[in-house]
């Protein structure tokens, strides 16, 4: 009888989910988005069957949240629309899914910079890679204090990263690579709950910041061909929590070989051409987490 009984549960739960659908007006709201990104015309979106059923194309589009509320109305938390060869500007209708959490429109030819009405949102996760988004750093970006992870590798964005970067202090997760930025604010050493910092191909100026060192909780921080000056920080040695740590391409002054004996958890170490001299040291072959060790040359 107990079997039987957990049975009946499991069943009526599962009903339960199954006969929940989307909030009518967000339906509209998806309608329009897809409309404006020309997605209507590229697929057969089916717009009668409902966007949270899990059927046909929704199924790797949107995911939903059915537990808002007791007449189990579903409203859309998570949305990809990734590699859809999408060229239009970003919608402004997104900030009308007021429990979106989850926006990947990732690799796609997306042009224009973030709608200012974007700052109301509240999302988590944002993911713009791979784009042809341009203009300076979107100020509208630092309005969601909610951003936990945030992805605009791949676009023309150029200029100064600002100092309201610091208003997003649950970041955790930060990809500016591949862009145009010229500068780093030092605002940015306050985003001290950073495990995830990937700045490389860009034009900085100057030095590597030495207030690198503020991010103890980071594992890993990927420099490649930035433009940055040398040398390296020795502060960087306080970063004890690193996995994975790359560098490249320094200019200018040469380096000492930096202080990684602390790193017991370094998986990945690239230093190349970082103008380092002198000799490896032998503490080297004690971290007994490192698999990729790419250090060119040595001088």
């Amino acid at each position: 009888m107990k079997k039987l009984a957990f049975f009946l549960i499991l069943y009526s739960n599962f009903t339960f989910t199954q006969s929940a659908k989307l909030d009518k007006q967000e339906v509209k709201v998806l309608a329009q988005i897809w409309g404006k990104l020309g997605l209507t015309e590229k697929r057969r979106w089916d717009f009668e069957e409902d966007p949270c059923s899990g059927q046909g194309e929704w199924q790797f589009s949107v995911r939903c949240d059915c537990s808002f509320n007791k007449n189990s109305t579903c409203r859309v938390t998570a949305i990809y629309i990734i590699s859809e060869n999408v060229s239009t500007a970003l919608p402004v209708e997104f900030t009308k899914l007021l429990k979106l959490e989850v926006l990947d429109v990732g690799q796609n030819y997306l042009k224009g910079t973030i709608p200012s009405e974007w700052a109301t949102m509240r999302l988590i996760t944002l993911t713009l890679e791979d784009n042809r988004l341009s203009g300076p750093f979107p100020t509208t970006l630092t309005s969601i204090t909610s951003l936990q992870y945030l992805n605009i590798r791949g676009n023309d964005f150029s200029g100064l990263i600002p100092e309201h970067i610091s208003k997003l202090n649950n970041l955790e997760r930060l990809f500016l690579s591949s862009n145009k930025f010229r500068g780093l604010s030092v605002a940015i050493e306050n985003l001290t709950n950073l495990n995830d910092l990937r700045i490389s191909d860009n034009n900085f100026t100057g030095k590597i910041p030495s207030f690198i060192s503020r991010w103890t909780q980071i594992t890993k921080l990927e420099l490649l061909g930035s433009s940055f000056e040398g040398p390296i920080p020795s502060s960087i040695s306080l970063l004890t929590q690193l996995d994975n740590l790359k560098i490249s391409d320094l200019k200018v002054q040469r380096s000492t070989f930096p202080s990684v004996e602390k790193m017991t958890e370094l998986r990945t170490l690239i230093l190349r051409n970082c103008l380092i001299h002198g000799t490896i040291p032998n503490y080297i072959g004690n971290l007994r987490h490192l698999h990729v060790l790419y250090m060119f040359p040595i001088l």
